[in-house]
């Protein structure tokens, strides 16, 4: 099976989901749409099944970390959590030996760091899938929730204005981009 996975996972147009403004609009009201059908019970499929996520945090976030294992096991999928107390990568391990080392055991990264740049790294060098959990400069999938809360109490938010009171920080940054 681990041969298959990796074999599988070196696609060469790998879709990495590191900060909002890397997607065209169409693909995140595609994202928002398929999140709001799940959540309202009109997907029924298990469109993770088999599949495994690993998560490597640095930084802690226990509603990060429970709505990502929840979500997996929802669709069918699983976890595997890491931090750097844990792992290699706390005591010496390179990003990029730790990003060809995953990528050969499992179908998706997503990592909760301090630094933008081992994000950045962790995703060249991965050959499956990297999710920004957060780092310093943005805070992508907090912005997709965000919205999809949003929608849901208030309405489409096309032609919306959003009004940010507060310290400009990475959730700040990620509706900048958004």
């Amino acid at each position: 099976m681990i041969e298959s996975r990796a074999r599988s996972s070196h696609l060469s147009n790998v879709r990495h989901f590191l900060d909002i403004d890397q997607f065209r609009a169409a693909d995140l009201r595609s994202m928002l749409d398929r999140g709001l059908a799940y959540k309202r019970g009109g997907q029924r499929a298990m469109p993770l099944a088999g599949r495994v996520l690993a998560m490597i945090f640095e930084k802690p976030s226990t509603r990060t970390r429970v709505s990502f294992e929840v979500a997996m096991k929802q669709l069918g999928g699983e976890v595997v959590l890491l931090d750097g107390r844990t792992t290699q990568l706390g005591r010496g391990e390179t990003v990029a030996d730790t990003a060809r080392v995953l990528s050969r055991y499992v179908d998706a990264i997503m990592i909760r760091t301090d630094d933008p740049e081992r994000l950045t790294e962790l995703a060249q060098y991965a050959t499956v899938p990297v999710i920004n959990g957060l780092t310093d400069a943005s805070h992508p999938c907090q912005l997709m929730a965000d919205v999809m809360t949003l929608e849901e109490h208030r309405g489409s938010t096309k032609g919306q204005i959003v009004t940010w009171c507060g310290d400009g920080n990475n959730v700040a940054a990620s509706w900048i981009q958004g």
